[in-house]
């Protein structure tokens, strides 16, 4: 009765590390892509007009740095969609592969003005970027804090 239990208790070990290993060798879901979402608060609509890589490099004199990074999405929406005053966040699944970096530029008009907003997104092995900016500045703020993109006047 006892070997039973000590191969019963043995074979609960075992399986407890094969079902450990399996969950580790799984790694996270949902991890082909992260998720930026832009909010408008602002009282203009936000008609999308692109997203594009960002430069391939960067020169001053003559040195040149290659900053280029691939674009790929695995979810976004379509050029022409309009952003709605306080709707459904304009959802940008920009691609994630661990040990590569991907990165684009978004750009917004703000509908009945002359106005853009710009956001930059990058995301990279360990983190996941953003800044923004509108042209003019006296059109309105933005804010980018990692995932979280938002537009107001």
């Amino acid at each position: 009765m006892k070997k039973m239990k000590r191969h019963a208790r043995t074979l609960s070990v075992l399986l407890a590390c094969v079902a450990t290993a399996a969950l580790l060798a799984a790694g996270p879901a949902d991890a082909a892509s992260r998720g930026y979402r832009l909010d408008n608060k602002s009282s203009h609509n936000l008609k999308l007009e692109g997203a594009k890589p960002l430069p391939g490099f960067i020169c001053n004199a003559s040195i040149c740095v290659e900053t280029g990074q691939p674009m790929d999405f695995e979810g976004r929406p379509a050029d022409g969609s309009v952003l709605t005053p306080g709707g459904a966040p304009h959802a940008w699944e920009l691609k994630y592969s661990f040990g590569y970096t991907y990165a684009a530029q978004l750009k917004y008009a703000i509908v009945g003005t002359h106005a853009t907003v710009e956001y930059t997104i990058e995301t990279s092995t360990y983190s996941n970027d953003s800044a923004c900016k509108v042209v003019p500045a006296s059109a309105g703020t933005c804010t980018a804090h990692g995932l979280s993109l938002s537009f107001r006047n």
